[in-house]
């Protein structure tokens, strides 16, 4: 009998059991997450971590740029830009080991971040769900 962490549990059965706009901000905020232990890590020259953090990132932010409808509102094709240009610029923090890059980047989502939480907040006090973006 294998044992199981609860809280790995909970946090799996909280991502399989979250709607569209909820799921959203949870890849948002683990994004936000593995920027500031990839830049922490940088510091405590730990690049194993590094590496972890902003490869899991990138793969967060590829996600979020591939399930974007860009022209299913103003301003889709700009963001559609936004999240390449902080994929790459995630690969590039990595190669260099860089924490003036990952905080570059942690500053450019942050506002992104934000947008898409007052998206849902908005969406949520409508009772119109199923459609962010």
């Amino acid at each position: 009998m294998v044992a199981r962490n609860p809280a790995l549990v909970y946090q799996g059965q909280a991502v399989n059991t979250a709607n569209g706009p909820h799921l959203l901000i949870m890849i948002c905020e683990r994004i936000a997450a593995d920027l500031a232990r990839a830049e922490t890590a940088i510091g405590e020259v730990d690049y194993a971590t590094c590496d972890e953090n902003l490869q899991h990132a990138q793969r967060s932010v590829r996600l979020l740029r591939l399930a974007l409808e860009p022209d299913g509102f103003r301003g889709g094709r700009e963001l559609e830009s936004v999240y390449a240009f902080i994929e790459q610029h995630l690969v590039r923090a990595n190669l260099e080991k860089s924490a003036v890059l990952v905080r570059e980047c942690s500053d450019l989502f942050r506002p992104i971040h934000e947008a898409w939480r007052r998206a849902v907040n908005v969406t949520e006090l409508s009772g119109d769900v199923t459609h962010v973006g």
